[in-house]
């Protein structure tokens, strides 16, 4: 007779190791779930949300109240940004292992965000999370942790768990915010409102607005209303953190990637040399960021967007005068002029 084999006993997770990482956050059952990851994955997941190569549904759930209580790395920083502006770009640039590792968009932030959302309390998760995604991959090494822009809700928060880290906060202007949305999917698209409501809940430009201006016209419009909301949350973590931030424009970063990313290098203190860095941005900035095995480039990327602009010249104009007529009385100069009243990098 043969005996069915005994079931295998699974590791049990090593948290003073990065690669046991924190995959997804339940908040409500305050419950981390993680699975070992390589630094292989970091550079292939386009995000660490539920698109990650990995088998989420096989993560080992660890109950917040049991993890260790580590200190914040001290080589932390962040890259915080609104919709569509490269961040994705800057973060593969400035992801040179073994001195820096990037960590994009990972889905326990995500989590935190919809929870603050939601009204539940993030007490003691918010903590943990940072000091998780915190810990080195290398001995020494620095970690950029980018957020979905969904989590400028507790971006203040996150910057105060770790006050002595750094960070970006990565924008564009109106304009190409608009003619960015036109590129994304029509699913992509239909998600507008609902991205524009959830920054506004979150800060206050709501309170200041106009009802018309809470009803825009068609998507273009409402995409106007999201990218004001943004910034909008965008000067409050200025406003609270700005000595541990700095502002870039995306236009500014395309026009000099390889200038802004050592920049970054060294307002980050990631510690990449310029060579290696210098290296890693010729590869990257060559790629589609979201889609690394396809070739981008900046040619290509100016080409697809005056092409866009004159396809949906209507369009983008109505939206920017409607912008102009609703919104725009009711946003702070600060916010409108983001880099000019913050400190660019």
């Amino acid at each position: 007779m043969i005996e069915p084999a005994a079931p295998q006993s699974r590791p049990s997770p090593d948290l003073s190791d990065a690669r046991w990482f924190p995959v997804d956050l339940h908040v409500p059952e305050r419950s981390f779930g993680f699975l070992p990851l390589d630094v292989a994955c970091l550079e292939d997941a386009v995000f660490l949300d539920s698109r990650i190569p990995a088998p989420l549904g096989e993560a080992l759930a660890v109950r917040a109240d049991t993890l260790p209580r580590p200190a914040v790395a001290p080589a932390l920083a962040w890259l915080f940004h609104t919709s569509f502006c490269c961040s994705t770009l800057l973060a593969r640039a400035l992801h040179v292992p073994p001195y820096s590792t990037s960590l994009k968009e990972p889905l326990v932030l995500r989590r935190l965000a919809d929870a603050r959302h939601a009204g539940w309390p993030l007490d003691g998760l918010l903590e943990a999370s940072v000091a998780l995604l915190s810990r080195p991959w290398f001995p020494g090494a620095a970690v950029v942790v980018k957020p979905t822009h969904a989590a400028l809700n507790v971006a203040e928060d996150l910057m105060a768990s770790a006050p002595a880290s750094r960070g970006i906060v990565l924008t564009s202007s109106l304009e190409d915010f608009v003619v960015s949305n036109l590129k994304k999917t029509t699913e992509t698209r239909l998600k507008i409102p609902e991205l524009a409501e959830r920054a506004l809940r979150a800060g206050g430009l709501a309170s200041r607005l106009p009802a018309a201006a809470l009803q825009p016209p068609d998507l273009s419009a409402a995409a106007t209303l999201q990218w004001a909301a943004q910034r909008d949350l965008c000067t409050r973590v200025l406003d609270t953190r700005g000595e541990q931030l700095r502002v870039l424009d995306a236009s500014a970063f395309l026009a000099d990637v390889a200038g802004v990313a050592l920049r970054c290098n060294a307002w980050l203190r990631l510690g990449i040399p310029p060579d290696l860095l210098a290296g890693r941005v010729e590869r990257v900035v060559r790629q589609n960021a979201k889609a690394v095995a396809h070739g981008y480039g900046p040619d290509r990327r100016r080409r697809d967007a005056a092409a866009l602009r004159q396809a949906h010249e209507r369009e983008v104009g109505q939206a920017l005068d409607w912008f102009q007529r609703f919104v725009r009385p009711a946003l702070a100069d600060e916010a409108w002029a983001l880099e000019a009243h913050h400190r660019a990098i």
